[in-house]
């Protein structure tokens, strides 16, 4: 028998001539790359969003997270409705949510699916365009400072982007395999994993929030995309697209119309929170989803950055990438349209109803980074390595101070304070109702809630509230990320009960101001100077330093 032909039923010659073939260990390797290197991206990006888990506060957002997860499930289904969310990710976070505030085990499911996130986007940037391309855009995806900030948030956004990359993953594989995904499905060959990956990925998005839309409007523009570069597969495609949008939309349009209900109608409103669109906060939320930059999360400003120029660079690389893929127009646009759909969406939709903020933008920097990892690897090899290392230090550089800075109002030190400071017969009076529900919650841990009295700010109220009391405690703090009263009018309604005795403040965001019972109303600040500043007497101003 010819050595030739022995050699594919004896793989046990090693060594002999041109045996195992070149090409054997070349597939191997390519598997090895498009498995290994997305497990080992996603276990870095898991430690990035483990380390610090719990330093920064919970605010208003995540404690609203805290309190539905630990509802009854009927109670539980009926809030979330009504504040026009799934009960999906509660529920899901459910046996994560303890009665106490826990940073840690409550942030836990998010930093998962943010390193699962990291793990589809270099598994679908290297099935793309090989494994450089994966460990271009998997080194973005991890070390992005946006995404690691998110990465630690109770809130569902993480898990909507990983479903939403899951359906992408499945729409690039239909795009990449055009006749075999226009079989019937029925058929052994068929390419039925791609369709239920799109499918299922798609209608779990879409039960946990609805930023997703944007993301089934824009899939079926991409399709039409890839069937008009499938001619000869056109009927096929349809079929099979068809099949998927009737099970997405009778599984997904009861839980709409429920959420229709609930809310008899005003299913958009509640956004009066979100600032007005200004070129200012454009650069600010583009800087920060896309650039690489650091933002605090309640009023979007960006803070400093060791590497000013390093997410234009990306950019830069985004941009070639998206050239490179003019060759396979089909697939430019599947990626295209997923990067793009949702700050286009959110721009037309600010015309009628401000609601451009980061976290609106969360599912489409996977397809971002996917872009500028096929620009990194479209560049001569031989350059590549110094690629990645720039990709490292510099998205390490740039995440870095994230870790350090106060990205959140720091209510559990302003708590922490006051049931250190505060006496039995003292009250303390927050701003308003939401600053109110934020202190409170913190207090439980200190059980300062169980000693003295927390209220929010009544007009009628309060004067009588603070005058009973041995000393009145007025905190001042953002608690989410609205439009916030500003200091001096807060300043201003505390002027009849003259001068506080002492004034500190925690961080940014947070000031409390105190008044002693014996001096309230002696001290009157004139109607010029509602502060008191001018006055000599004024108590300075000091800075909270927790013990170590």
């Amino acid at each position: 028998m010819p050595r030739d032909r022995l050699k594919p039923r004896v793989p046990l010659l090693w060594g002999a001539a041109g045996w195992p073939p070149a090409a054997w260990f070349t597939d191997v390797n390519r598997v090895r790359a498009t498995v290994a290197l997305p497990v080992l991206l996603a276990a870095l990006a898991l430690v990035l969003r483990l380390y610090g888990l719990s330093d920064k506060p919970l605010w208003y957002d995540e404690i609203v997270t805290l309190d539905r997860a630990n509802l009854p499930l009927a109670e539980l289904v009926i809030d979330a409705l009504k504040q026009k969310h799934y009960p999906t990710y509660f529920l899901l976070l459910g046996p994560f949510a303890s009665a106490d505030i826990d940073g840690w085990m409550l942030r836990f499911p998010s930093a998962v699916f943010g390193a699962v996130c990291v793990l589809l986007v270099s598994q679908l940037a290297a099935e793309m365009r090989g494994p450089r391309t994966g460990l271009g855009a998997g080194l973005l995806m991890a070390l992005s400072p946006f995404e690691v900030q998110f990465g630690q948030e109770a809130r569902s956004y993480t898990l909507t982007s990983c479903l939403v990359l899951v359906a992408i993953w499945g729409l690039v594989r239909i795009a990449n395999r055009p006749e075999a995904a226009a079989l019937p499905v029925s058929r052994p060959e068929a390419l039925r994993g791609a369709w239920m990956t799109y499918t299922f990925g798609t209608i779990g998005a879409l039960f946990v929030h609805n930023i997703a839309i944007p993301w089934l409007l824009v899939s079926n523009l991409a399709m039409l995309a890839i069937v008009h570069h499938a001619a000869s597969e056109r009927r096929g495609l349809l079929r099979n697209w068809a099949l998927a949008q009737v099970v997405i939309l009778l599984l997904w349009v009861p839980a709409l119309i429920a959420m229709w209900f609930a809310n008899r109608g005003a299913v958009v409103s509640g956004l009066e929170w979100v600032p007005k669109v200004t070129w200012e906060n454009i650069w600010s939320i583009v800087a920060a989803v896309y650039l690489f930059r650091i933002s605090d999360l309640m009023t979007f400003v960006l803070l400093p950055t060791p590497l000013p120029g390093f997410g234009a660079g990306v950019v830069m690389f985004a941009l070639f990438g998206a050239w490179r893929l003019k060759t396979d127009p089909a697939m430019l646009v599947v990626i295209g349209l997923a990067f793009l759909a949702m700050p286009i969406a959110i721009l037309i939709m600010s015309a009628f109803q401000p609601m451009l903020v980061p976290r609106y933008l969360i599912w489409s920097t996977g397809p971002f980074f996917v872009l500028a990892g096929i620009g990194a690897a479209a560049l001569p090899a031989r350059f590549f390595p110094l690629i990645a290392v720039a990709f490292a230090v510099g998205g390490t550089v740039s995440l870095a101070p994230y870790y350090s800075s106060e990205t959140k109002p720091r209510w559990d030190r302003a708590a922490a304070y006051l049931a250190d400071n505060a006496r039995p017969q003292d009250i303390i009076i927050a701003q308003n109702q939401a600053a109110n529900f934020v202190l409170a919650s913190y207090a439980k841990r200190f059980r300062l809630d169980s000693k003295i009295p927390i209220v929010a700010w009544n007009p009628h109220d309060t004067v009588r509230s603070a005058e009973e009391g041995e000393r009145a405690w007025a905190v001042y703090g953002r608690f989410d990320q609205g439009t916030q009263e500003p200091e001096e009018r807060f300043r201003q309604k505390w002027s009849s009960f003259g001068i506080p005795e002492e004034q500190v403040r925690f961080g940014s965001h947070i000031l409390i101001l105190r008044f002693d019972n014996s001096t309230m109303g002696k001290q009157r600040s004139p109607t010029s100077d509602p502060t008191g500043a001018g006055r000599r007497h004024y108590p300075r101003l000091s800075f909270y330093t927790p013990n170590p």
